[in-house]
């Protein structure tokens, strides 16, 4: 994971359990600073960077892909 997706998702699982309105300022605006970031690095638009990386809410969970050899012939697991 990229040191920008790392302080991405560190900023969403704290917005997941946060009350207090200032904490929450900050963890925004550390996600958006991750979007430009992310913006910079990668030459996106930062309405595409919002609508892959800033929808999610709640705590940051991995993403976990499973393939095996049945995708060879076109079955799903």
């Amino acid at each position: 994971m990229g040191w920008a997706q790392l302080i991405q998702a560190l900023s969403q699982s704290s917005l997941a359990f946060l009350s207090n309105i200032y904490d929450i300022e900050r963890y925004e605006e550390l996600r958006m600073i991750c979007a430009e970031i992310k913006e910079e690095r990668t030459g996106l638009d930062m309405q595409e960077i919002k609508d892959l990386f800033m929808n999610d809410t709640g705590y940051q969970t991995p993403k976990v892909d499973v393939r095996g050899d049945s995708f060879q012939v076109m079955k799903v697991l």
